[in-house]
């Protein structure tokens, strides 16, 4: 059985595909598998290190572009549906498993002509564009929340399977987390990040926390700055009277062990991305999350609602954060263990570890539905 999966631009499209792609191979080891998208995104170099061949299509974003933009992304959507087009009919998937952002586009637009079963899978509380766009011709859409189907058209088939996560996110426990990282598995431990390429903003604050926070006796702190960030943040450190290298203070500008910093940690601040969410929630870990308001739908504050209605996080908005804001609020929780295991418990009532399954049986049902066509037929 063959799957076409498409999805990307960024890790948060990427990464749901290529863990259902995982799904699929525990539940059906013979299928066959390859990933489209663009060059420009992640997602080739993402699907070469798990295994999936790669095929690449023209697609450019339309949303929150310059008249000159908007022009040639019309131009390259029209080439990438053409190409997408010939790969459709050529490779003739049972089943198109699309992600989002604008590289799935074309692809689910082929399969819907094609008469190809389509599975979306939208990782917001709030629905992207694309998938809004695309849900009236898909067979089923996986959605994180209930409250995400409201952002879809009445007829669209909506399944509340949760966010698909990585397994080794879930498959490390904090002592083997804490060991990787050589930290103290006994110690109250802050997991702080702005995602794969860092939030300036939310640096900031945490330079001007730490000095403070670290007051604390015993206190661990792992610190994923981005790219290009690291050298300043420890520059202001050192100017604030912190030694960069004290033990127990960990500053990354990417972490590549992110699932043992989680296994590790008792609070994590961080943006409110789909899949980052998805994560914190699938281990059950209290959370501070300082939206993006750098985003077309401002999806991340519909995201962080949710689990600040649950009781399994803090919101603080980008327009109010500061060193002071942000220590007081990490200080409140690290001094209230009840309420830290009360946020963690409803974390854990909003996790789906098991979501990547959910959507890799729910792929292989609706590729149960598809007819392959004669050679050369309609």
């Amino acid at each position: 059985m063959r799957v076409l999966l498409t999805g990307g631009g960024t890790g948060g499209h990427a990464y749901p595909a290529l863990a259902i792609a995982r799904a699929l191979r525990d539940l059906q080891p013979e299928v066959e598998l390859l990933y489209a998208g663009t060059r420009r995104g992640v997602e080739a170099s993402l699907a070469a290190r798990e295994g999936i061949p790669f095929r690449a299509i023209r697609a450019r974003g339309l949303y929150g572009k310059s008249f000159g933009d908007r022009v040639r992304g019309v131009g390259e959507l029209v080439v990438g549906l053409a190409q997408a087009w010939r790969l459709v009919r050529e490779y003739r998937p049972a089943v198109v498993v699309g992600t989002g952002g604008y590289a799935s586009a074309p692809i689910v637009a082929a399969a819907a002509l094609a008469r190809v079963p389509v599975l979306l899978q939208e990782q917001n509380a709030f629905p992207g564009r694309a998938n809004r766009l695309l849900a009236r011709w898909a067979g089923a859409v996986g959605v994180p929340y209930p409250q995400t189907a409201r952002g879809f058209p009445r007829r669209a088939r909506c399944v509340v399977t949760g966010n698909p996560v990585r397994p080794e996110v879930t498959g490390i426990t904090r002592q083997e987390g804490a060991r990787v990282l050589e930290l103290h598995p006994d110690r109250p431990t802050v997991y702080a990040f702005g995602g794969s390429l860092g939030a300036r903003r939310l640096n900031l604050a945490l330079l001007g926390a730490l000095p403070r926070l670290l007051e604390r006796p015993g206190l661990q702190v792992i610190w994923s700055t981005g790219p290009g960030q690291r050298e300043e943040m420890l520059a202001g450190l050192a100017a604030a009277g912190v030694d960069p290298r004290r033990p127990g203070l960990l500053v990354f500008d990417y972490l590549h062990d992110a699932p043992a910093a989680l296994a590790a940690a008792d609070l994590v601040v961080s943006r409110g991305g789909g899949v980052t969410l998805a994560e914190i929630t699938a281990r059950g870990i209290p959370a501070i999350i300082v939206p993006s308001p750098n985003v077309a739908h401002d999806e991340q504050t519909h995201n962080a609602g949710i689990l600040e209605a649950g009781g399994a996080a803090r919101l603080i908005p980008e327009a109010v954060l500061d060193g002071p804001r942000l220590a007081g609020e990490i200080q409140a929780l690290l001094d209230d263990a009840a309420r830290r295991r009360a946020m963690a418990a409803a974390s854990r009532a909003l996790g789906r570890p098991d979501a990547a399954e959910r959507l890799a049986r729910l792929a292989l049902e609706l590729a149960g539905t598809y007819v392959t066509p004669r050679r050369g037929g309609s």
